[in-house]
């Protein structure tokens, strides 16, 4: 088995500390933790390229930062007929639907919708958007956000007008 890899982080100034507490509060919200904060105080260049036997094409990973960042993970539960409310992130989020959750509907600004399932994964941004559980289990997601340093890791904002017509919060 042939393997290449090649991993380089740059600039990592701070230890990673754990915290508990409370996040931005969502509407049906039961579980809202962040497990842990970390910061590193200067730019993050991080990639890693590695070769795998049962694939045809290499995979490959970038992650660049400009300036100081916050790497938070937070443990989400939303009840049925929860909402994260409309908002925007200052940063990159990466995000997963754990496997004990239902399903959730993922609306854009243009409330174009995407329904993501259980072990589904996705990323957003600095793009408004809102999350739905309208269906009738608990929704989970494990999120890991890297944002600037000392920024709130999320905005909230008014519902786009298509929403309002939808029906949605």
């Amino acid at each position: 088995m042939k393997t290449r890899s090649k991993i380089f982080l740059g600039g990592i100034g701070a230890a990673c500390v754990l915290s508990i507490a409370l996040a931005t509060p969502t509407i049906g919200a039961f579980y809202n933790v962040i497990l842990s904060t970390g910061t590193i105080d200067s730019d993050v260049h991080a990639h890693a390229y590695v070769t795998l036997p049962s694939q045809e094409e290499d995979f490959g990973a970038e992650l660049h930062t400009f300036g100081a960042a916050n790497f938070i993970v937070q443990d989400i539960k939303l009840a049925p007929g929860g909402t994260t409310g409309w908002h925007t992130h200052p940063g990159v989020l990466l995000l997963t639907l754990a496997a004990d959750s239902g399903p959730v509907d993922w609306y854009d600004a243009h409330c174009g919708k995407v329904t993501y399932q259980a072990g589904d994964a996705w990323t957003e941004g600095t793009k408004l958007h809102d999350v739905v559980n309208n269906s009738s289990m608990d929704a989970h997601f494990l999120v890991t956000y890297v944002v600037p340093k000392g920024v709130n890791k999320r905005t909230d904002e008014p519902a786009p007008k298509c929403a309002v017509a939808l029906g949605l919060r």
